[in-house]
């Protein structure tokens, strides 16, 4: 293992602080519309990058997982945006089976990721 190669277990699923500088820079407005955006978009870039790998479309996956992963990155979704660039990185190398598993672990952390920004944009 190199020195730039981490593991799921090195960081943790989630980074309130995303949170709270996205509310300090723009305000509960700005931090509950991002939310919503993302709640929305969410699963309809899972849907595509399923939709994708249906018809062998390693590009379309890459695609939609690298708008996943930047999303989840700003808003603190950590495991979620780990695995995203994993699948993007399995779907740029054309390794699709691969890339299929790491969807089905985004599928389950997809709700836990809903309630948990629904959540903060009820507090926001």
């Amino acid at each position: 293992m190199d020195s730039h190669t981490t593991t799921r277990a090195d960081f943790p699923e989630i980074d309130p602080e995303a949170l709270a500088r996205l509310l300090r820079f723009g305000g509960a407005k700005l931090l509950a519309d991002m939310i919503t955006l993302f709640l929305e978009a969410m699963p309809q870039r899972l849907s595509a990058a399923r939709s994708a790998l249906a018809r062998n479309d390693a590009h379309g996956v890459e695609y939609e997982l690298h708008a996943l992963k930047s999303s989840s990155a700003q808003l603190g979704a950590l495991r979620m945006f780990r695995l995203s660039e994993e699948g993007e990185r399995l779907a740029r190398a054309g390794t699709l089976d691969a890339a299929s598993g790491v969807l089905n672990e985004l599928d389950a952390e997809m709700p836990r990721v809903h309630e948990w920004l629904a959540s903060a944009r009820e507090r926001a």
